[in-house]
């Protein structure tokens, strides 16, 4: 791998019809270019894990670390040939004893100095490192609303990084189609809703602007905290309790299931009188669904079903 740059820019450019010489990219401002596609990559993130299963990369992986929640069965074969290198981020050591050539994180703070260490760092080392396009703040700020675009966008790069265009291509079109069908839909119907991840007092919630937000958009819900601030945010039970949502959207999750949620506000004296929860109108999403990866589309559909469901 040739010498970073750091430049705001965006550079993605192939130097003849095939990946026969280098290629630069992007990563969140700064500008990587390698001479040959990567043969040991490691995944930060079950985000960008999914990337590498859903595009038949997992030949090229020597590593993969940090589930949210489960593997989906269509690629689960996939993943039982990639070792798992850590249960959450892997020290710096057990990177090293791998000796990657590529790091492809899902958040930003995979690439913090107290977990795997900065890209700059790597960089240094001769290692090629990602981050998802939606995790990059500088081009993501956490106060304007996302869209889909940060999810065929990593599946480009990463298509041109590992010289499968061809395949890349074809993912972003499936991709494309299955969001479009979803949003012609609108199974939300303009019903009031509420996205609960965890906590107890206060509740941890989608805000305006992150992937659960445009789940909820998407799907044709109007968001009770649309109007708070960020990707996602701590909201009092009051706030709830005065909107009254008529649905509420569970975050399934590892560190909070959606049957803790559900108990919680049922055994709550105030929280067990809101509409949603006497009438239980819950409806499920995993954790992994409602980030901009390879399976918000899968959530999109499932929440679509459950919605219709309710009706």
């Amino acid at each position: 791998m040739k010498k970073l740059l750091a430049f705001p820019l965006f550079i993605l450019a192939l130097s003849g019809a095939a990946f026969a010489s280098e290629l630069s990219y992007e990563s969140c401002g700064v500008i990587v270019t390698i001479d040959t596609p990567p043969t040991k990559a490691i995944t930060l993130n079950q985000q960008a894990t999914e990337v590498m299963l859903a595009l038949g990369l997992e030949d090229k992986m020597v590593g993969t670390a940090y589930l949210d929640d489960g593997i989906p069965a269509k690629w689960q074969d996939a993943y039982n040939k990639v070792p798992v290198i850590a249960e959450k981020y892997p020290a710096k050591e057990v990177v090293l004893i791998e000796e990657p050539d590529f790091l492809f994180a899902g958040f930003s703070s995979a690439f913090a100095e107290k977990n795997v260490g900065t890209q700059e760092e790597w960089n240094g080392r001769d290692v090629a490192t990602y981050l998802v396009d939606a995790s990059c703040d500088q081009y993501n700020p956490k106060d304007v609303a996302v869209t889909t675009a940060p999810i065929t966008k990593d599946i480009e790069v990463i298509g041109k990084i590992f010289g499968i265009e061809d395949r890349a291509a074809a993912s972003i079109a499936e991709t494309e189609a299955r969001l479009e069908a979803v949003k012609k839909l609108s199974p939300g119907n303009g019903r009031t809703a509420f996205f609960f991840d965890s906590g107890e007092d206060p509740a941890y919630a989608g805000a305006c602007c992150g992937g659960p937000a445009l789940l909820m958009r998407t799907l044709g819900l109007l968001s009770i905290t649309e109007e708070v601030e960020g990707r996602w945010a701590k909201v009092s039970w009051e706030l709830v309790v005065e909107k009254n949502p008529e649905i509420i959207v569970l975050n399934e999750a590892d560190w909070s299931t959606a049957e803790d949620k559900i108990n919680y506000m049922k055994n709550d004296p105030v929280i067990s009188q809101l509409d949603a929860v006497k009438n239980e109108r819950f409806v499920t999403v995993p954790f992994s669904e409602t980030v901009l990866g390879m399976r918000f589309a899968d959530g999109l559909e499932s929440l679509a079903k459950q919605l219709e469901e309710l009706k």
